[in-house]
């Protein structure tokens, strides 16, 4: 490593410590922290998806990528077998995106780095067979190869290509650098895998204004071409009804810095955008190119956005962490066709409220008139309002964990990530510990969800053993940082889950609505809630009998049978 990359700007360094810090990563070297970050800020920028960071940044190697995602309907995948789940659904407009990530801490870009991301990026899609040693290539490459046998059923019939060249310089398009960047799109033009190639490189300012946008709020300003407040509601504390130019809904709502859809604006409106196909979106799109676009707003039901925060200056609405609640199908249709939207007008409603209660009511009312998944409605289960409610006992204490109910509801509250955990985290954590299938958290959350869906999110169970598994998830996460368990254990953590159980409660599975559930449990949270040497004795066990089973290949890692060699052990 030359002396120039060991450099690091001063203001991505502090950005780079704030990171670390919110995520547990202090055991680490400054140059997988960074890959880490970079990666991160790149894909939390595009898509909305919780994803576990060891899944998507590659190990030490000479492949020339450090992160790599494989983004099926804005949802990272991380096994073939799940990507073979989402394609044998009857939908067959999926929207896929292959993510490359090469990050370099100096402030140089380097033409050398720069070929060398290409040749890895040309090698991951063209090799056969491909002889990457890293097991997150290997898993990529295995789930793109699976992508392109389902052609058939992606959007355009091929899928995007996203590369991000990540340095903490300025990038001020040198000569060498931009024929390179030409040479490479032409390359992968010419290999007719890709409907879209977007290439670019990031420099420190992007980086930045793309980390300061995970934890910060969503902001937009709406001209409005008419306002009309609604009467007094329950629970409600303003709401309109506005008409809107489109194009300004589009360029101030939807679209990035960027250019790209604003994916997380959509993330409280269940029903995923359907595609140019279906035959509503058709018509929609129709309407806007026929001359008579100026109906639109008579022709189309609108779209209604939910804030926490909402502001009428004049004609001007102020929005804060807003949600497209209703109106993805329409959003994404206008998003589409931005360039021919001219002076068409669009309804929307506008709804101003803090409770929760509340804007699951409106996203459950908004988005009952057509069918969807039923895991797509879990976070409104009276269940899920209960975690939350538990969670929230344990303001104050060490082991204060958030339950998101909502994505993103923590935005902006300068909570570390390792102690906010997702709707589909804590599934995964319950799924793991008192369901013994790490495996399906690990590898397979949608045959997770297929499988236990209705275990996990019974009305009857104890909303206390969500908590548990979490803070043994984050006890976890703690002593991984401060290195009392060796980072290579990283690999068993899903594992760790069940294992913890079984030392603390015995090996027998219990009824998640049970009594002994709930007393496991509470002996879990007992342990694992608080720092102490009882906890690490437990991990301690668990680290021996990992070590015990010999060489774990990722396959065998997959496997149901392990958990059980692993319970022998202990």
């Amino acid at each position: 490593m030359n002396i120039l990359e060991k450099k690091m700007h001063r203001i991505v360094k502090a950005h780079l410590i704030s990171f670390v810090k919110s995520f547990g990563l202090e055991a680490e070297d400054e140059s997988t922290q960074f890959e880490k970050f970079a990666t991160h800020c790149v894909i939390a920028s595009r898509f909305s998806s919780t994803y576990d960071l060891d899944d998507v940044v590659t190990g030490p190697g000479d492949e020339g990528i450090d992160g790599i995602a494989v983004v099926i309907d804005e949802g990272i995948t991380t096994s073939v077998e799940d990507t073979q789940v989402l394609f044998s659904s009857s939908r067959r407009n999926h929207d896929v995106d292959i993510l490359f990530v090469q990050a370099k801490r100096s402030e140089s870009f380097d033409l050398g780095d720069f070929l060398k991301f290409k040749e890895g990026i040309l090698r991951f899609v063209t090799q056969t067979p491909y002889l990457a040693t890293d097991d997150a290539l290997k898993d990529a490459r295995r789930m793109f190869d699976a992508v392109l046998n389902e052609v058939p059923k992606i959007r355009n019939g091929k899928p995007s290509l996203t590369a991000r060249f990540v340095t903490t310089g300025i990038y001020q398009k040198p000569d060498a650098l931009e024929t390179a960047l030409n040479d490479f799109r032409i390359q992968l033009s010419a290999l007719g895998l890709f409907y879209e190639m977007d290439v670019r490189f990031i420099d420190r300012d992007e980086l930045t204004r793309l980390w300061v946008g995970t934890y910060s709020g969503i902001n937009a300003s709406l001209p409005a071409f008419s306002t009309a407040a609604l009467p007094t509601i329950a629970g409600i504390d303003e709401a309109y009804l506005a008409v809107v130019r489109a194009s300004d809904f589009v360029k101030n709502l939807l679209m990035t810095v960027d250019g790209n859809l604003r994916t997380q604006v959509f993330e409280e409106n269940v029903r995923s955008f359907l595609g140019d196909e279906n035959a509503v979106n058709q018509s929609i799109a129709a309407t806007l190119k026929s001359d008579v676009a100026s109906r639109f707003p008579v022709l189309n039901n609108g779209i209604t956005i939910v804030s926490p925060d909402v502001q009428l200056q004049g004609n001007t609405l102020h929005l804060t962490n807003f949600q497209i609640v209703n109106g993805c199908q329409t959003s994404n249709v206008l998003f589409e066709n931005r360039d021919i939207l001219g002076d068409v007008m669009v309804n929307i409603k506008v709804v101003e409220t803090q409770l929760e209660d509340v804007f699951a009511d409106l996203v459950r009312a908004t988005n009952s008139q057509s069918k969807v998944e039923d895991t797509q409605f879990l976070s409104l289960r009276p269940i899920i309002k209960r975690v939350e409610q538990y969670f929230n006992t344990y303001d104050g204490s060490d082991g204060r964990l958030y339950f998101e109910r909502r994505d993103r509801q923590y935005v902006g509250q300068d909570i570390p990530a390792t102690r906010v955990y997702s709707l589909n985290n804590a599934a995964k954590c319950v799924a793991a510990m008192f369901c013994n299938r790490p495996e399906l958290a690990s590898r397979y959350p949608k045959a997770m969800y297929e499988e236990l869906t209705e275990v996990i999110f019974s009305e009857q169970t104890k909303e206390i053993i969500f908590y548990a598994a979490c803070v043994t998830m984050y006890r976890f996460s703690l002593l991984i940082s401060n290195s009392t368990i060796p980072q290579n254990m990283k690999r068993f953590k899903w594992h760790m889950l069940p294992m913890v159980r079984a030392i603390i409660c015995g090996k027998d599975q219990v009824p998640l609505n049970s009594k002994q559930a709930e007393q496991g449990a509470q002996k879990i949270i007992g342990i694992m809630g608080q720092h102490g040497q009882v906890a690490v004795d437990v991990f301690d066990q668990i680290v021996a009998a990992c070590i015990g089973l010999g060489e774990v290949t990722s396959d065998r890692l997959k496997r149901q049978a392990i958990l059980n060699e692993m319970l022998a052990i202990i």
